[in-house]
């Protein structure tokens, strides 16, 4: 597979990314801001975190896969800066499109120190290879900047322990189970080569992870007519101050939900128990 088009396409959006991410965090630093950041304690730190949390789009060395960088908080800033974040966010969606399409393709590279000498990786790992850089963080590239589209009056934070469930298709159950060469992964691949052909998808269910949300209360209507809204919130929140700017009023979590705590209890749409033994796959329930 050719890649070398996509590859010059790619290193160019991520430089127009980056440098959109370069304005935005040049005019937080030298600019007039309002800041409510969870734990810290002047203007300044405050000011610091949230140019990390919009600017870190790389792993460091001890870094989680498909994990990023966590901040809550609110940063009210003038007109000007809220167009930057907007560029950003705009550079972010056209990186996003462009990276995509190559998620779902795997290619075949050579390893050392494997069962098998070639490995099958996700097209846009390549990519990013062959561009120098191995280190980028999709998940952190590709979050937007959640942009308020009016004044907020309050926010208040919550966090719960999520489980993330994902509608795979047979075939890309099968494309992960050729990474594996385990006994298991074996069995696994005839057990689903086994399924009967109506039966289409199944359900990848990963670790419980944190989910962090914000419930806004708006001071106005937005332009969309809601005065409240619900939305994801790993990164601080920002809003224009307007002429007459008043802090929110934030409430920060407080804790979050532990397997010590009672869970709220949903009817599954699941099996009980897993079909396969090298992944955590499950079978959807059968309609009544």
């Amino acid at each position: 597979m050719d890649l070398s088009a996509q590859r010059q396409e790619i290193a160019k959006e991520l430089l127009a990314l980056e440098s959109a991410i370069e304005r935005l965090v040049s005019a937080l630093s030298h600019g007039s801001v309002s800041t409510q950041i969870e734990d810290a304690t002047t203007t300044r730190s405050a000011t610091r975190r949230v140019c990390e949390a919009y600017s870190t789009i790389d792993y460091k060395m001890d870094d989680d896969v498909n994990s990023s960088v966590v901040c809550l908080g609110l940063i009210g800033v003038n007109a000007e800066t809220l167009k930057r974040a907007h560029a950003v966010n705009t550079a972010k969606a056209k990186f996003k499109s462009l990276c995509t399409p190559f998620q779902g393709i795997r290619v075949r590279i050579p390893v050392k120190g494997e069962r098998t000498p070639t490995k099958a990786i996700p097209a846009i790992r390549v990519l990013l290879r062959n561009i120098q850089r191995s280190d980028l963080n999709l998940l952190a590239a590709y979050r937007k900047i959640p942009i308020l589209a009016a004044p907020p009056a309050s926010v208040t934070y919550t966090r719960a322990n999520t489980r993330a469930v994902y509608r795979k298709s047979i075939q890309e159950i099968g494309d992960m189970l050729e990474n594996l060469h385990s006994p298991a992964a074996i069995a696994d691949r005839e057990h689903l080569s086994s399924l009967d052909r109506r039966v289409t998808h199944l359900a990848l269910v990963k670790d419980r992870y944190q989910n962090i949300r914000a419930n806004v209360l708006y001071s106005r209507l937005d332009p969309r007519g809601r005065g409240r809204i619900q939305i994801s919130a790993e990164l601080p929140l920002m809003y224009a101050t307007g002429r007459h700017p008043k802090p929110p009023e934030v409430h920060f979590p407080v804790g979050i939900e532990t397997p010590n705590k009672p869970q709220r209890v949903r009817a599954s749409k699941l099996e009980a128990e897993p079909f396969l033994s090298s992944l955590p796959v499950f079978r959807y329930m059968l309609a009544p």
